[in-house]
This record gives structure tokens, sequence and C-alpha cells, in this order.
């Protein structure tokens, strides 16, 4: 019984301090409080971090991978974040205008009305650009 149990108290030790997995740009996933990040708040919490260099240095690319991933479990203020990194070209990410009108759409169909909103101003901003050219 003794036996049982140490082997199986060093196997929960093992599995405790074992390293957290590394997220697929080879970087730890840890919320600030060291944690690792599970729950699409969280990842929202860490693409915001990295876009506005709290705590961490200021990396456009790892932000929009994490809030990417934050706006496909369903997040949309994550999709809105995302939208306005590619519009704006913020941290270094290349303007994309299409993948902003992409994930305000998708905000939108999340029931984000700012999103929405972003969404139909884009919209309106790409008509007038046509229209003039």
């Amino acid at each position: 019984m003794k036996k049982t149990m140490l082997v199986s108290a060093m196997a929960l030790l093992l599995t405790a301090c074992a390293p957290s997995p590394e997220a697929p740009d080879g970087h730890r996933e840890h919320t600030p409080t060291g944690q690792r990040a599970h729950s699409a708040k969280q990842y929202e919490d860490l693409g915001v971090r990295y876009i506005t260099g709290d705590g961490v240095p200021i990396d456009g690319y790892k932000a929009v991978s994490y809030l990417e991933r934050a706006c496909s479990m369903g997040r949309a203020s994550a999709c809105n974040g995302a939208a306005f990194i590619f519009a704006d070209a913020e941290g270094g990410v290349k303007q994309d205008y299409r993948k902003a009108l992409d994930y305000w759409s998708r905000a939108c169909r999340l029931g984000d009305r700012t999103g929405c909103a972003n969404y139909d101003l884009a919209q309106d901003k790409l008509r007038e650009l046509r229209a003039s050219h």
C-alpha cells in the first residue's frame, strides 16, 4: 500500500513539475500569474498584453496569434482586436484590410455590436476608395 502511494505521489509530482506545452510559435502560453492559458479570455488577455507591451515586448504577430485563437473559440472581442491590428498594421504586422474585414465580420456574427459597426464603417470606406479610383 505504501509503495503504491509513493509511486502515485512521485507520478503526480513529476506531472506537476513537467514543463508546460509550447505554443506553435515556440513560446509558452502563460497568463500573468504563470498559469497556462486555456480559455478564450486568457488567450485574448495574452494577445492584448503582446500588443500593448504589458510585461512583455510588443509583438504584433504573437498578439494576432493569441487573438485569433480566442476568436476561433468564440470570443467576439478578440476578433475585433485582431481586426484592428490588421487594419492599423500594429506591432509590425503587415496591413491587411481583407483580414480586418474578415475579423470584424466574425465579431459581428458572434454578436459584437462594435464589430458590426466597424465592419460597416470599413465597408463604407472601401466603397469610397473604389469610387474615387
